[in-house]
């Protein structure tokens, strides 16, 4: 299932990914910021999330980076069109918009990791 939640503020956003990492064992890269191309903070080049502008423009970066424009985002979520169109609205007003879903929560995880080892909780090491 696919979560759009709406935020006035970018530290509002932290406090949720914050959240939802200690509560639900989300990771940074799960989620989808998307803002204004104007409003975007520094803070997600170095934290992995990823930041979908909204703009008109394109720019020479958005073709070497992951970060699609919020609109096609949207619509590549399977939302009708009127719902794009009520997020972009959200968009155009100064807010922001967090994006993740539950399919991330289903990952594998790699048998000879750390993580693993703890999933499988104490045994005999024979």
């Amino acid at each position: 299932m696919q979560y759009i939640e709406k935020y006035t503020s970018l530290d509002d956003i932290l406090e949720r990914i914050d959240l939802l990492k200690q509560e639900e064992n989300y990771y940074e890269e799960d989620f989808n910021i998307l803002g204004l191309d104007e409003l975007k903070p520094d803070w997600t080049d170095y934290m992995g999330c990823t930041y979908n502008p909204h703009s008109d423009s394109m720019s020479f970066k958005d073709f070497f980076t992951q970060n699609v424009k919020a609109e096609d985002f949207l619509q590549s979520s399977g939302l009708n069109q009127d719902l794009v169109n009520a997020h972009l609205k959200t968009l155009e007003e100064g807010k922001f918009l967090l994006a993740f879903d539950d399919k991330s929560l289903n990952r594998d995880i790699n048998r000879n990791s750390v993580e693993a080892d703890i999933e499988k909780g104490p045994g005999d090491n024979l």
